[in-house]
């Protein structure tokens, strides 16, 4: 059954990334960090190497307290570089990527709630890192 009513989930951002950050290791045994802030159709994780979630998160405090600035893409980059390359606000909407090529989606964030987003993932750093070398030990 279909709802009838042409919009997608609104959850708030915030509250899915308290709901979907994990770190676990990928099939590869590469541990990684993954969380969504929005579902439904052309969405999906955001999903990084957990060593790298300090720096891609830095990128985003800087863009919540500077503004975001216009840089042009490339593929094979770490998660900030990818992150500073595709940090974008169209019609009241933050979007960015942590990676990209087939597949990567990227995080949609209503401006309105950015900055409590930037705040939560920046309060998420040591844990992620200590629940990624504490796998990485395995």
């Amino acid at each position: 059954m279909s709802s009838i009513f042409a919009t997608e989930s609104t959850e708030n951002p915030v509250t899915l990334i308290r709901q979907t950050l994990k770190v676990k290791p990928d099939d590869d045994g590469v541990v990684m960090a993954t969380f969504t802030t929005n579902r439904g159709k052309g969405s999906g994780a955001q999903v990084m190497p957990y060593a790298e979630f300090r720096s891609a998160v830095a990128v985003l405090v800087d863009a919540a307290a500077n503004g975001i600035p216009e840089i042009e893409e490339d593929d094979s980059v770490p998660a900030d570089e990818m992150v500073r390359r595709t940090l974008r606000i169209e019609d009241g909407v933050v979007s960015f990527r942590v990676k990209s090529g087939k597949g990567a989606k990227p995080a949609r964030i209503p401006l309105a709630d950015f900055q409590a987003v930037v705040s939560l993932l920046s309060s998420t750093v040591d844990a992620v890192e200590a629940a990624g070398k504490k796998l990485t030990k395995k």
